[in-house]
């Protein structure tokens, strides 16, 4: 599929940075003829932003020129804000900048953007798909490029940002920060990100960063400090304070960003290749939701009954703080499918695949281009049988979440049995034990899924005996242990994982809830397992 650029539409195209935006139709156009369509409200904030390039507007002048008839709260801005960068890539957070207690400035940055050639050819069918389906109706066009794994690429480890007053609430938050500081940095396609236990003796060829910083909370205020320091010589390239009140942390993560890339990319220092750094898609303003989200992550990782059901309160309470928080609908959504296998009747699965299907589109809506929403969104795009759309999408957060081990990880475990990725699945899940020196055990239930639709049954069934024992794996496992021959094995793992579905409910009829839909895929499992049962 390629760009279709009339006549009438170059001729109204304004150039952001890379980019170009048609404003009549709300359609963000990126250097590869990638399209973006985004929502009309943040169309009419970006056309107000470009009206005044180069100044600061200010929230207040946003929402009485955007929204003047109409009551919204700040979070409205704030989520037009993040969909505009994330429409603009990896530019998106140089080229719209965030001034905290003062505004937005749009940078006057229109430097030409390459035509996209009328004969570009793409490497997979599905590689420019008008896609992403939402309630809302949200398409985009997603169009990706595998990035190479390049030996002496620089890094940057993100230590978490110390409490200084050891208190748990803002001990998690200081934790929470740098893993979403960790996320934005590793959607650059030159910067490697690293784990605090990854020393740089594994690559004595490429330079390495480290940044760290302390937080201090109290009385409705915030201190956050931060340095980043050049790991050999111990040199600091810079260091910075910021205070304000605790609604402000976000901001403040936001300028501590644009720091960072201010330091190490080429306009300013050149010290790592010409790309810049993405936002933080899908967050939140507040902090006491922002608590909630972490606390949740912790019970999930869990996987017990009894966690996962304190997960969902946790995420609830969030959601009932800011109800457009995106990665706490995107988190929900993957605690109602893990409850789906723990579900002791039908009519129990059925709910907890209701509440994850609209957790998912609620996801979906918020932030349609967030790494971990795409995955998730292969689920409901497997359930329509739409496989192109779907790999299109599993594809696209992949590259986005390329230096994040746990996006590749859960690319490999939740989209590769929905997808013919074929072996990249596994590359993505070697990657993130690359990326993650010491990962958790669901990190090698990618591995093993990748690997038993590969047709790799010998390092699947390796896997497999590391990963969480929930009914999916279990049933998989099973079948991966019955090619190989060791058919007591491969029963045994079939009877657990039978004894864990719901009241009267099948494998085929969990795997089709789940999205995993592919044709072959699902003749694969069944002939597998029923040979199983007629040795």
């Amino acid at each position: 599929m390629q760009l279709q650029e009339t006549p009438d539409r170059a001729g109204r195209l304004i150039g952001i940075g890379r980019c170009r935006f048609d404003p009549k139709d709300g359609v963000v156009i990126g250097p590869n003829a990638g399209c973006v369509t985004i929502r009309p409200q943040t169309a009419r904030v970006l056309r107000k932003l470009l009206a005044s390039r180069g100044e600061v507007v200010s929230r207040d002048r946003i929402l009485s020129d955007v929204w003047p008839d109409t009551h919204v709260t700040d979070d409205s801005v704030t989520q037009c804000i993040r969909e505009i960068r994330s429409a603009l890539g990896e530019d998106g957070h140089r080229l719209l900048r965030t001034l905290p207690k003062r505004g937005y400035l749009l940078e006057r940055d229109e430097a030409a953007w390459p035509r996209p050639s009328v004969t570009r050819r793409f490497r997979a069918p599905a590689i420019l798909l008008l896609g992403l389906i939402t309630a809302a109706g949200v398409a985009v066009v997603l169009d990706w490029n595998q990035r190479p794994v390049e030996a002496g690429r620089p890094h940057v480890i993100v230590q978490p940002f110390e409490d200084v007053y050891q208190t748990d609430k803002w001990s998690r938050v200081g934790a929470g920060l740098a893993d979403e500081l960790s996320a934005a940095l590793a959607r650059s396609a030159s910067v490697d990100v690293r784990r605090p236990d990854t020393r740089s003796a594994n690559d004595p060829g490429s330079d390495g960063y480290v940044l760290d910083g302390t937080i201090s909370a109290g009385s409705g205020s915030v201190r956050l400090t931060a340095k980043l320091t050049e790991e050999e010589t111990g040199q600091i390239l810079w260091s910075d304070v910021w205070n304000g009140a605790e609604k402000e942390i976000f901001d403040m993560q936001s300028s501590l960003l644009e720091k960072v890339e201010a330091t190490v990319t080429p306009g300013w220092t050149g010290v790592i290749p010409q790309k810049r750094m993405a936002g933080f898609d899908g967050m939140t303003r507040d902090v006491g939701a922002y608590d909630l989200f972490l606390r949740a992550i912790e019970q999930k990782h869990q996987f017990t009954p009894a966690a996962l059901a304190q997960s969902q309160r946790y995420l609830e309470q969030s959601l009932a703080l800011d109800g457009d928080f995106a990665r706490a609908w995107t988190a929900l959504a993957i605690v109602h499918l893990l409850q789906m296998e723990h579900a002791s009747s039908r009519s129990d699965f059925e709910a907890h695949l209701a509440r994850r299907i609209d957790a998912t589109r609620r996801a979906m809506e918020l932030a349609p281009n967030d790494p971990e929403t795409l995955i998730q969104s292969t689920f409901l795009l497997g359930r329509e049988k739409d496989h192109v759309a779907a790999e299109a999408a599993l594809r696209r957060a992949v590259e986005l979440g390329w230096n994040n081990p746990d996006i590749l990880a859960q690319a490999a475990w939740g989209g590769s049995r929905r997808v013919p990725v074929g072996e990249d699945a596994i590359h993505w899940a070697r990657r993130a034990m690359d990326l993650n020196p010491f990962p958790p055990p669901w990190y090698h239930a990618g591995l093993a899924t990748a690997a038993f639709y590969a047709g790799d049954y010998e390092l699947a069934a390796k896997a497999y005996a590391k990963a969480p024992p929930v009914t999916e794996v279990l049933y998989r496992r099973a079948a991966t242990e019955g090619y190989l021959g060791h058919l007591d094995t491969a029963r045994l793992h079939l009877s657990q994982s039978l004894s864990g579905l719901p009241e009267g409910m099948t494998i085929r009829e969990l795997e089709a809830a789940d999205g995993n839909t592919y044709p072959p895929y699902v003749e694969m499992l069944g002939s597998l397992l029923e040979k199983i049962g007629d040795a």
